[in-house]
């Protein structure tokens, strides 16, 4: 075997991972794939791709450990007869395209090219979603796996507009200085696609806004637009002080709130000119002054294949309190944001007790607005859910408003994690909600700081919060502790997650992504080195079990309040890692809050997963020596070196050493007095209950104090399972599964911890949530095995025949935040799938390539292909000579329309897809279209199943497709049939149990049609050319308008009634007549052949040889 083959072999089995279905969170900390749309090497980390109207056409760099192209590993590749996979998916969708091997040894990249039909069919500009790419070596199995990217520039509604004057390149630069803050809005289903708006200081008016369709990688794809004179075209005054307050880019609108007024676009979806158009809104009695302080709210949903019931519903709030001549200062209006309705209706009698509404936002799940209130008076601040009413919040609320305790003093905002359940308030704390506004749990206490914006990623569930200070807090979806990410120093920034959750920093000058990314998307570089999460004092360790450690924070006696807050424990440890230098490892568990014993108010439980390094002799020569343990008064201990002639004792460096005796209280050395004794705390006073001696080598000392510097650090916990899904509907992460009326949906996941002493047996690392629980039954079932993974079955069911949309949260409670996934978010929707369809199976096989020959035939040479003629029209119960439908076949309006004599025929027929044109070729009937059995496709159909007369018992074979499977239709699914161009001659055989009879006989008054069991479903004709049928599932037994259409051409049929018996009468007749002259002649010895002959060859002259004499 060649030396090249070798090394790709072995390349190749060091890099398999094998796994059944999807396993998260085993991805690799770089890329392997550099892939762009133009054959260029971009050197960029994330692989962002385009689709236009063309081919998509991808070029593939194998990066070397270098992280440049390699010519020579994509050689060795090629040489294996390997070649890369592309994954396109999305939330309800994946397929897999395979890159061809290249036979030049010398091309630096893979190339594939796929027709965008191969793709998507659809060019209607609509909210769809941004397709997640991944590029590997083999599907299935983790070899180079590299994400990036797909975006449908032909679709997405903000790209098809002109939004203004556009900016030449480099001269946005002149307003850096007059810049005053930043606001972004994105695209609900493309991420990427975003607008960030330039808030200007009063120096310099403007509405200035960037666009970006690759998610800000680099400052000079974004396009700056001018749209101040957009905002002033409706102005009839106010020509002054004019900038970008915030804005919201929904799935089908824009809205923009601005010093002047608030703005909306029309529907984006229909773009009737280049140019946007903005209408403003009119708000009675409300200023300049008021619109300043403004704030837009919007809970971002993608409405990629919307139901009627999915709507979204935008906010503005004021911050200035409602006045009672005054509707409401706060006010909210679903699309197209024409109307703006009151957030609040009551009626208070006292300006005092008008609450001020902060956010109010609409929960779609659950149908039901929340409010986050505050009233000055008595500084309460409070939650309140109120269900929605035609549109409206009602005056009752849904369930007793959740009141934030009085040291909340600084509530900020409210806001939905994106295509979720769960609900953040923030400020000064920050408040989770799990059951959409009912209860709040405290996820973090700021004290001195507040939040005052968030971020957030719904394809890695990634939430950060931007601090008052530029401190940024990080944490997952539905996870009760967070983490802290870094500072940021930028006087004017904000963050921004795209598509595949790389967090940005955008600035007026420039798009920050950071370097050395993570190659699964959790981009952390830009806040530079992680923090270290430890505080400026002594933490005391104390043995509870042999694998288990309780750490008390110590704060001297004398320490000031404020210093005091900052030497303690705090929520953000929960979950962290306690790390030593010398040697040493224990997760926190809990954090813990008490007023003993004096100097240790915090203190956390841990798990020891590994063991800290002790103090020797050399660094503290009092462990030559037994000790003695006394109380000396006042919370303090007396420690006591008992050796006789003590030479090395004590030392000034064993202050804040703790001594440390299995079995017993730990002491913190707080003072040395001399070189045999010194002072300390104990952390479990009330245990010494005597004096107690320890002799030499039975007590130890640990060295985690802070006088000297730090010798431990608080860090963040690596990732610590692997979740594994046996099939691949968790190939994306933003999963969006339809259960139909009467079906089920069943999920299997394991868990599988990866980290020493990390397993929570016999407690279920995860936890379950429904997002409404009123649509759906969801039941989990989980058990640990022999090595500690956990198998998760979840069986989801729909509830009561309703119609909606909600999240089934499955939160991995102990994993880590530096986890990929910790929190997996499936939509669930009791609706009707687009991907669930009616098909007939037809029982003969054709191969498309005989379909487009039109030649098909049997063992008997009959061609099982019909070729339809020209403008054809199926024959009508007048006959074949008077067509009555208005469906053409084969259209071309070029061609004269055979059996148009008749005025009836004359009267119908009309074109659909061939309507105003002069040609088929103008008709741009699709590959598909002249495939489809539909009848709004009728004009492009050519060809179609040829049967010879008659046809009797021909199986009506129905099947109904799924995502993933199929399944034969039959009952409850029960259905009609009828012909869609009114002939008759046709008739359906079927079963009938009592089951079916029951439902049918339910039915068919209802419906005013015949109903039949689409089991054992058997058609007979008795006609003769095109058939054309449409069976549909009866309502009620799916959400969905099932149906499915098909045609059958009958011919070689005999000629009809009474042709056939005309033309038999004549000839009987005909015989007749013959015979009985036959006969005639006969019997009167008359010989027509012989007269015939006689006057063909004519009478013979007879001559006379008589002689006269004279």
């Amino acid at each position: 075997m060649e030396p090249p083959l070798i090394y790709v072999m072995l390349l190749l089995l060091g890099a398999f991972e094998f796994s059944s279905g999807v396993v998260h969170n085993k991805g690799k900390e770089r890329t392997f794939f550099s892939c762009s749309g133009d054959g260029i090497y971009t050197g960029l980390h994330a692989i962002k791709l385009f689709l236009t109207t063309d081919n998509l056409k991808v070029y593939c760099f194998f990066k070397n450990e270098n992280q440049s192209p390699s010519q020579k590993i994509l050689g060795l590749f090629t040489s294996g007869g390997l070649a890369p996979n592309m994954i396109i998916m999305n939330s309800t969708y994946y397929g897999t395209y395979h890159f061809k091997l290249s036979p030049f040894t010398d091309r630096l990249q893979w190339i594939i090219d796929i027709p965008r039909e191969k793709i998507t069919v659809n060019t209607d500009i609509a909210a769809v979603e941004q397709w997640i790419i991944k590029f590997t070596m083999h599907e299935g199995l983790n070899i180079y796996d590299t994400e990036g990217t797909l975006l449908d520039l032909v679709r997405e509604p903000i790209l098809q507009w002109n939004l203004g004057t556009e900016f030449i390149q480099n001269s946005i630069t002149h307003l850096y200085a007059f810049v005053d803050g930043i606001k972004v809005t994105r695209s609900p289903c493309a991420n990427d696609v975003a607008l960030i708006g330039l808030i200007m200081k009063p120096l310099l008016n403007g509405v200035f806004i960037g666009r970006t369709a690759s998610g800000f990688w680099t400052y000079e794809e974004c396009k700056w637009y001018d749209m101040t004179k957009l905002i002033y075209e409706g102005l009839k005054y106010e020509h002054q002080i004019l900038t970008v307050i915030d804005l919201v880019l929904t799935n089908h609108f824009l809205v923009i709130l601005t010093s002047l007024g608030l703005y909306v676009s029309g529907d984006l979806r229909y773009p009737t000119t280049s140019q946007i158009k903005l209408s403003r809104i009119e708000f009675c009695g409300f200023e300049r002054v008021d619109y300043i302080k403004g704030n837009l709210w919007y809970n971002e949903k993608c409405f990629a294949n919307r139901e009627h019931f999915e709507v979204d519903y935008v906010t503005i709030t004021f911050k200035r309190n409602r006045t009672l001549s005054e509707s409401s200062s706060c006010f909210f209006s679903k699309e197209p944001f024409l109307h703006w309705l009151p957030c609040l209706y009551e009626n208070y009698q006292n300006e005092r007790d008008v609450p001020h509404v902060i956010t109010f936002l609409i929960d779609q799940e659950t149908e039901s607005g929340v409010y986050l209130m505050h009233i000055q008076s008595s500084r309460e601040t409070y939650v309140t859910v109120s269900m929605l009413k035609d549109g409206s919040p009602s005056a009752h609320p849904k369930f007793p408003s959740f009141k934030f305790p009085s040291t909340f003093t600084h509530p900020v905002g409210m806001v939905f994690h994106p295509r979720s359940h769960f609900l953040y308030v923030y400020g000064d704390k920050v408040w989770i909600s799990m059951d959409g506004g009912n209860t709040f749990e405290i996820l973090c206490n700021l004290v001195l700081n507040y939040v005052q914006e968030t971020a957030h990623s719904f394809y890695t569930s990634d939430i950060a919060f931007i601090l008052n200070d530029g401190k940024i807090l990080m944490t997952k979806a539905g996870l009760n502790r967070y983490n802290e990410l870094g500072m940021l120093n930028d006087t004017i920034f904000t963050l921004y997650y795209d598509h595949l959750g790389y967090i940005h920093k955008l600035t007026p000058r420039s798009f920050d992504y950071g370097t050395n990314l993570l190659g699964h998307g959790n981009s952390v570089s830009i806040f530079g080195k992680a923090p270290d999460m430890g505080f400026e004092t002594a933490i005391v360790p104390q043995y509870i079990s042999a694998k288990e450690m309780v750490f008390f924070a110590y704060v001297p006696l004398k320490t000031s309040k404020d210093l005091a807050q900052t030497m303690n424990f705090k929520n953000i440890h929960t979950g962290k890692t306690i790390e030593y230098s010398k040697s040493g490892i224990a997760y926190i568990r809990n954090v813990f809050s008490h007023d003993d014993p004096k100097g240790f108010y915090t203190s956390v439980h841990t798990e020891l997963i590994e063991p800290f390094g002790m103090e020797d002799s050399k660094e503290s020569p009092c462990l030559h020596h037994p000790l003695e343990i006394k109380y000396s008064g006042n919370i303090f201990f007396t420690l006591t070196l008992t050796s006789q002639n003590i030479q090395e004792g004590f030392l000034s460096t064993d202050v804040e050493k703790t001594v440390l005796i299995p079995g017993h209280s730990s002491f913190m050395i707080t003072e040395v007095e001399n070189m045999q004794t010194a002072k300390a705390l104990a952390t479990m006073p009330q245990t010494v209950k005597s004096t107690l001696n320890f002799p030499l080598g039975s007590w130890f000392l640990y060295n985690f104090g802070s006088i000297r510097g730090r010798n431990w650090t608080i860090g963040t916990k690596p990732c610590n399972y692997w979740i594994q899904q046996d099939s691949l509907d968790f190939m994306s992460l933003n999963l969006v599964k339809y259960i139909d009326v009467g079906n089920t949906l069943n999920f299997q996941f394991k868990i599988i911890p990866t980290a020493k002493g990390m397993s929570t047996y016999p407690i279920p690392p995860v936890s379950v949530m429904i997002g409404n629980p009123s649509l759906l039954d969801v039941k989990a079932q989980g058990f640990f095995d022999l090595f500690f993974n956990y198998y998760l079955n979840i069986h989801v069911s729909g509830k009561f025949f309703l119609k909606g949309s909600t999240t089934l949260a499955l939160i991995f409670w102990e994993g880590s935040v530096s986890c990929l996934v910790i929190s997996l978010l499936p939509t669930i929707k009791s609706s009707c799938s687009y991907l669930r369809t009616m098909q007939h199976r037809p029982g003969r096989n054709i191969p498309p390539e005989d379909w487009i020959s039109g030649v098909h035939k049997d063992s008997h040479g009959f061609n099982m292909i019909k070729t339809l003629p020209i403008n054809y029209r199926p024959p009508s119960k007048m006959g074949i000579s008077i067509p009555l439908t208005d469906n053409f076949y084969h259209a071309d309006p070029s061609k004269p329309i055979p059996r148009n004599r008749f005025h009836k025929s004359k009267e119908t027929g009309k074109y659909k897809q061939c309507a105003n044109v002069t040609s088929r070729e103008m008709c741009n009937c699709s590959q598909h279209q002249k495939t489809s059995h539909a009848v709004a496709f009728s004009d492009c159909k050519e060809k179609v199943h040829r049967f010879k007369f008659p046809v009797t018992q021909y199986p009506v074979a129905l099947e109904i497709f799924n995502e993933r499977d199929k399944i034969s239709a039959e009952p409850p699914y029960l259905v009609t049939m009828t012909e869609v161009n009114m002939r008759e001659n046709w008739q359906l055989k079927h079963n009938v149990p009592e089951n079916v009879k029951k439902m049918k006989n339910y039915l068919e008054p209802l419906l005013k049609t015949p109903v039949y069991n689409p089991l054992g479903l058997n058609l007979s004709i008795k006609g003769s050319e095109l058939f054309h049928f449409r069976v549909s599932v009866v309502p009620g037994v799916s959400f969905c308008d099932l149906h499915e259409e098909f045609q059958i051409y009958v011919d070689e049929v005999p000629l009809p009634f009474p042709g056939h018996a005309l033309i038999a009468v004549s000839t009987s007749v005909v015989l007749g007549g013959l015979i009985f002259m036959a006969f005639v002649f006969q019997l009167r010895n008359i010989h027509p052949l012989r007269a015939l002959k006689r006057s063909i060859m004519g009478n013979p002259v007879q001559t006379s040889t008589t002689t006269v004499n004279s």
